[in-house]
């Protein structure tokens, strides 16, 4: 059944889950070479839902964070059926300052799991992916649980690097809008936080990413 980009988002946006710290994780696949392409499912909308409604102004970059770790295996789906948290998917594209799409754009992902904790031992949580043809991308994963940052908690937050021969790489972060502790936030950027809601027991979101030329 077709589904449009307000159909992939829902109706009725609720809450994010207040979390404490923890790690977790699966071991990387050894015959991983490439990032995994996008692969469109049942969960994402149609090629005409992910063009960009406004380009122009290249996507904002943000703090890698201390939990980078380079060479993630290569899946668009982080999250296992045994991980706790709640189902997550975010899609969208990557396109360039003229609103074009950009294929074969490296999408290195990874955030923490429901408890707040980053896996810095083995891969949970963190991936690599290739758009597709037009430029398209998916996240399969859960709701990233949030941890403390001096007397506060960071809101829950992915974080992403991104690459595409001929544009400017890029380092940033992804937000939820409605999370409360956004408001007061050290490194939140507002043009990173999305809209999202929960639709069919998953939480979905859409963003684009904007790439200035190199």
């Amino acid at each position: 059944m077709a589904t449009n980009r307000r159909d992939f988002l829902g109706f009725g946006i609720g809450s994010l889950i207040v979390a404490a710290c923890g790690s977790r994780g699966s071991a990387a696949p050894r015959d991983a070479l490439t990032p995994t392409p996008h692969t469109p499912d049942d969960d994402a909308p149609p090629a005409d839902a992910f063009s960009a409604k406004t380009c122009g102004d290249a996507t904002a970059d943000n703090i890698e964070g201390p939990f980078y770790k380079p060479g993630a295996p290569n899946r668009a789906t982080l999250a296992t059926k045994d991980d706790e948290g709640e189902r997550l998917v975010i899609a969208g594209s990557v396109l360039s300052i003229a609103c074009e799409p950009i294929a074969n754009a490296t999408l290195d992902i990874w955030h923490a799991d429901t408890k707040g904790g980053y896996d810095n031992d083995r891969w949970g949580m963190r991936g690599r992916m290739k758009t597709d043809a037009n430029g398209r991308w998916q996240l399969t994963s859960i709701v990233p649980g949030r941890y403390m940052n001096g007397r506060r908690y960071r809101p829950a937050h992915v974080h992403v690097k991104l690459h595409a021969p001929g544009h400017r790489d890029l380092t940033t972060q992804l937000y939820f809008a409605g999370d409360p502790y956004n408001d007061g936030d050290d490194f939140i950027v507002s043009s990173l936080i999305m809209k999202h809601a929960k639709k069919n027991d998953v939480r979905r979101a859409l963003f684009d990413f904007v790439l200035p030329p190199a």
